[in-house]
């Protein structure tokens, strides 16, 4: 066989080697920029709900400065006692995590076109502000306590995929941030907290399953 045909098919196999590993290469490399979209993506997520924490809770403390009638018992009253219509605590009827998934939020009467009394406002505010928190935060759940003489507590909770990825225990292999990261997986409220572990804590009585983020904030009308 001549030395150019010989030389033609030894080259073409050699191609044809080098593009079945270019197409390797090029998947493995697809794999990894997918696998970044991942993270990126669960990130982003989170991201945008923290963004959407402050608009959240400038909402609810509007309302209720424009409604304050029925917000509690007003330090200027002296001994007169009136609780708050603005609640969303463990006396409430959907208190918990699942009661408030489960939720319709049905708004029977739009206090924002139509005529209300305070009590009827209250009731429109709670469940419009409610709604806007499961629009706005990955199944956003809330928790409303105090009044307008002691202030409010407000908890934003919404579910964290990566709170479930870390779900677990500390281990000795564990650094010093991932075993705070795993602790924080099934952190609820106790009164003791300070600081960051205060404001990150989920109420006991809510019964957030893992996965839940919490973040809490006080205001005073």
């Amino acid at each position: 066989m001549p030395i150019e045909m010989l030389k033609h098919r030894y080259t073409s196999g050699f191609t044809l080697i080098e593009m079945m590993v270019a197409i390797i290469i090029m998947s493995i490399g697809l794999l990894g920029v997918a696998g970044l979209q991942v993270i990126s993506s669960k990130y982003k997520i989170n991201t945008w709900a923290r963004a959407n924490i402050s608009g959240l809770v400038s909402d609810i403390g509007e309302r209720i400065r424009v409604n304050s009638d029925v917000a509690g018992t007003n330090v200027m009253q002296g001994g007169v006692t009136m609780p708050s219509e603005y609640v969303l605590d463990k006396n409430s009827t959907v208190h918990t995590w699942a009661d408030q998934q489960a939720a319709t939020l049905a708004i029977t009467k739009d206090c924002a076109s139509t005529a209300c009394t305070p009590s009827e406002r209250a009731t429109y505010d709670l469940l419009a502000w409610r709604k806007q928190a499961r629009a706005l935060l990955p199944q956003g759940a809330t928790w409303l306590e105090g009044d307008k003489g002691v202030g409010f507590d407000v908890t934003l909770m919404w579910f964290d995929k990566e709170f479930t990825d870390r779900a677990g225990s500390v281990d000795a292999t564990d650094t010093a941030a991932e075993a705070v990261r795993t602790l924080q997986t099934s952190r609820v409220c106790d009164g003791t907290e300070s600081g960051f572990a205060q404001q990150s804590c989920c109420p006991a009585e809510a019964a957030a399953p893992a996965g839940v983020r919490c973040a809490r904030y006080r205001f005073v009308p």
